[in-house]
């Protein structure tokens, strides 16, 4: 099931050109990430980090950018979770302009369960495994 989520350019997301930062594509990702625990897995990330001592660390990331966002533009990310592994998962993100749907971005990133005390790889909770696959 895709979870999805907007966010507004802001002036600061742009580079000197007038374009959304990439790096700042990756970090509407993140964003995503963030409001899909808060809304399908019943935790906000920062408590999952305080609380849980789980993080999820990118391993593997992949992007690819279409069409340049603009200061100003609403971005809709949609995030679908597949690929569930022992501790990992794949997390798939459109990034899409609203007003037309078009397409400017992908990225596909792998996140490890972690225990952050520990610092080591962790079987995904079975919660979390729960709600990455409903």
């Amino acid at each position: 099931m895709v979870f999805s989520t907007s966010i507004t350019v802001r002036f600061a997301d742009c580079d000197p050109v007038g374009f959304v930062y990439y790096p700042r594509v990756l970090h509407y990702c993140h964003v995503c990430m963030e409001e899909f625990f808060a809304e399908r897995c019943g935790i906000t990330y920062q408590r999952l980090l305080d609380d849980e001592r789980i993080g999820f660390a990118t391993v593997k990331i992949e992007a690819e950018y279409f069409v340049p966002l603009l200061y100003g533009d609403t971005v809709e990310v949609d995030l679908e979770v597949t690929d569930l592994g022992r501790s990992s998962a794949r997390f798939n993100y459109s990034i899409k302009r609203a007003n037309d749907s078009v397409l400017c971005a992908h990225s596909s990133q792998i996140q490890v369960a972690m225990d952050i005390d520990k610092r080591k790889a962790i079987p995904l909770p079975e919660k979390y495994r729960v709600a990455f696959s409903s």
